[in-house]
């Protein structure tokens, strides 16, 4: 597997749906994962007007993901639509190596096993499904509640099954948006300068 993330976190705004897997469909649903199907269609749905669209240049860009430094700019404007519509219809989340971590409107049992599916804003965009372990899940703070609306769940979950595709696309979506966060944060302080020096 190509560059791994190391530990790090990444903080984005991303369509997700859960299910809650039931003590008795934890194997067959494992097992499922790991041959990559799509999540089942009794999922909780946290996005709407959110589609994944059939884009003649996806098979030329799966080829040349060795190339990705060098694409970054090039990819970057191709993606903009689609990580503007993920903010919009998404759901506040942070990905790391080893799982995930994600606001929801209801309270999640620690140790309850979810499946999740989650649409990466890459280009193409990339669909990824696995099993979860839930291990921590707290209420948020009133300070961090908008008027008039309700407390969401803070909800840490580990990795339980992942297939080692969805796994792989995971890590180069983190590479890719750090380096995008990287070389804005670089063309930010350099025109700093350059106004300073005016």
């Amino acid at each position: 597997m190509a560059g791994k993330s190391n530990g790090a976190r990444l903080a984005a705004c991303l369509p997700l749906r859960m299910n809650l897997v039931p003590v008795e469909e934890k194997q067959r649903r494992r097992t499922a994962v790991l041959s990559g199907p799509h999540l089942e269609p009794t999922g909780e749905s946290r996005f709407s007007g959110y589609e994944r669209s059939d884009d003649p240049f996806s098979q030329l860009f799966a080829r040349v993901d060795t190339l990705e430094q060098k694409l970054d700019a090039l990819i970057d404007l191709m993606m903009r639509d689609q990580q503007q519509e993920a903010r919009r219809a998404g759901v506040s989340l942070e990905l790391h190596g080893e799982g995930i971590s994600f606001r929801w409107p209801k309270a999640l049992a620690v140790g309850e096993t979810i499946e999740l599916e989650i649409t990466l804003s890459l280009y193409p965009a990339r669909e990824i499904f696995f099993l979860a372990e839930v291990k921590t899940c707290e209420e948020e703070a009133a300070s961090a509640v908008g008027e008039g609306q309700a407390p969401h769940h803070l909800v840490e979950a580990r990795f339980a099954a992942i297939s080692p595709s969805d796994h792989d696309a995971v890590h180069r979506f983190i590479l890719i948006s750090q380096r995008k966060q990287r070389r804005t944060e670089r063309e930010n302080e350099s025109y700093c300068q350059l106004t300073a020096n005016c």
